[in-house]
């Protein structure tokens, strides 16, 4: 026992003799230039081990938070395209001469500056094939946008990606062929249990 506490008490020595000689060599000398050693080496010494010893009670913090961030982002990337998707004003919702916003594009418009969630009301324009058609085109979904924010600022943006849809016209269409073919809803007459009670009846009068 003696000789393994004469052996800790050695090794010990050791490392408080380096740090120091480590420290007196970082020390600067009264007769020549200090500028380019530090000052300080024992704080540093002790400064590094109060911070490795945090750090070693906190982990996996900071990593853990790190891969957290790093899972999340691909999904809010997702949820940002779907936004901007369902926010853009594209084609199909232009009248072709003119490139005024028509009616199923005013309404879109409508529900962005007015129902949409306040982080998310912005307006996406799909460019024109010329400049001209892309001035008219912003220029009418601002009006759109002026007229049914009431003044709240709602952004108007430019997008090249056309979001995926059909024209107003054809998705009426189907909704009124299928509005044409619906069954009437009336239950079919109760056949089986009609002939029962005929058979049941035609019995009893043939007993005695």
């Amino acid at each position: 026992m003696a000789r393994s506490a004469a052996t800790i008490s050695a090794c010990w020595a050791l490392v408080l003799g380096a740090s120091l000689a480590r420290a007196q060599e970082a020390m600067p000398s009264p007769h020549g230039d200090c500028c380019d050693k530090p000052v300080g080496a024992w704080n540093q010494f002790w400064h590094r081990c109060k911070v490795d010893f945090h750090r070693n009670n906190s982990w996996p913090e900071p990593f853990l938070s790190a891969d957290r961030q790093a899972t999340r982002t691909p999904f809010c990337l997702m949820v940002d395209n779907g936004w901007k998707m369902h926010n853009t004003i594209g084609s199909f919702l232009f009248d072709p001469q003119t490139q005024r916003v028509n009616q199923a594009g005013e309404l879109l418009v409508k529900w962005i500056v007015t129902q949409a969630p306040s982080p998310r009301r912005v307006v996406f324009v799909l460019q024109g094939d010329t400049p001209e058609a892309t001035a008219a085109r912003v220029e009418s979904v601002q009006a759109a946008v002026a007229k049914y924010a009431g003044g709240s600022p709602c952004p108007v943006l430019l997008t090249h990606t056309e979001p995926t849809g059909w024209s107003a016209a054809y998705i009426d269409a189907i909704a009124q062929q299928y509005q044409a073919t619906i069954q009437p809803p009336r239950l079919p007459p109760p056949q089986g249990n009609s002939q029962n009670a005929s058979g049941s009846g035609g019995g009893s009068t043939g007993s005695p």
